[in-house]
């Protein structure tokens, strides 16, 4: 009677083993698939100058570095070495995954725009950015959105004569996005806030 009751206690401990096996599995599956969902990039923005130190957070980014992103994307979408009817399409569509889909289009309405009329073909382009970051050319409107104000010196030649020199501000808004093997900034040029000016107009 005592082995039976000894067989049978053990039996039942197995099952229990059993049943926490199975849930421990149901917890892990569960686990894993809660994983797939997430981020497989974090981003961490660092600032410039961390002398003092710094706060940073996971998939936030400080107003230094989206200036930094929106300089080097617009610099590279505008420079033209020799001929914007090709370039200017050819730098689009390589930074497409820095672009919001809105910019996009904006950007292939004005390189159609412009083509018809003729101001692209043989056409280059330089912009040399004039000022350095600072505080005042990052609005910050919301958590995942700026405005960054970038200062270049336009310059474009066709056929080895210069055409066209001007100091211009372009108000462009960025906003955040996920990141991806893409786009790692995890941030894209959402096109201008309002219509870019002459900064000799603010000298007048």
């Amino acid at each position: 009677m005592g082995l039976r009751s000894e067989h049978e206690n053990l039996k039942s401990h197995i099952n229990s083993l059993r049943g926490v096996i199975f849930l421990m599995f149901i917890v892990i599956a569960g686990l894993w698939a809660s994983m797939q969902h997430q981020a497989k990039t974090q981003k961490v923005s660092i600032p410039p100058d961390i002398r003092s130190g710094a706060i940073v957070a996971l998939n936030e980014s400080h107003p230094a570095n989206v200036f930094a992103f929106t300089a080097y994307i617009f610099q590279t979408l505008n420079d033209w070495v020799t001929d914007g009817e090709v370039e200017y399409g050819q730098n689009a569509y390589k930074l497409q995954h820095f672009l919001s889909k809105r910019h996009m289009q904006d950007l292939l309405n004005d390189i159609d725009n412009k083509g018809r009329r003729g101001e692209l073909k043989g056409r280059a382009r330089t912009v040399k950015l004039l000022a350095s970051y600072d505080e005042d050319h990052v609005d910050i409107l919301s958590d995942d959105s700026w405005v960054v104000w970038l200062d270049y010196e336009v310059t474009e030649h066709m056929k080895g004569l210069e055409i066209k020199q001007v100091s211009v501000r372009y108000p462009i808004k960025v906003v955040s996005t996920d990141p991806t093997d893409e786009n790692p900034w995890g941030l894209l040029l959402d096109g201008y806030s309002k219509a870019p000016f002459d900064l000799k107009k603010l000298t007048q």
